[in-house]
């Protein structure tokens, strides 16, 4: 079976798979704020920022939880940016 999966996704089991974030806005909350509205996912942003992190604003997170909502959110920019 794990012979089936290297031929068909072309990688073993014990390789790594790394997600490369946008480079360019990176943690800047307002460019990837415009990025995710220039792709139509404003909607997205403010439903996981209040549901998950229960502020209304980027800036009322903690500098920890901000780093990873920005991440989370450049992920999920990229994911639909393919």
């Amino acid at each position: 079976m794990q012979h089936h999966f290297q031929n068909l996704f072309g990688f073993k089991s014990d390789d790594q798979i790394t997600f490369d974030l946008p480079k360019t806005r990176r943690l800047d909350p307002a460019g990837l704020r415009a990025d995710i509205d220039a792709a139509n996912l404003g909607e997205m942003w403010t439903i996981i920022l209040t549901l998950d992190y229960a502020v209304e604003d980027v800036s009322n997170l903690p500098p920890e939880k901000q780093e990873e909502f920005l991440s989370v959110m450049s992920l999920l920019l990229s994911a639909f940016n393919r």
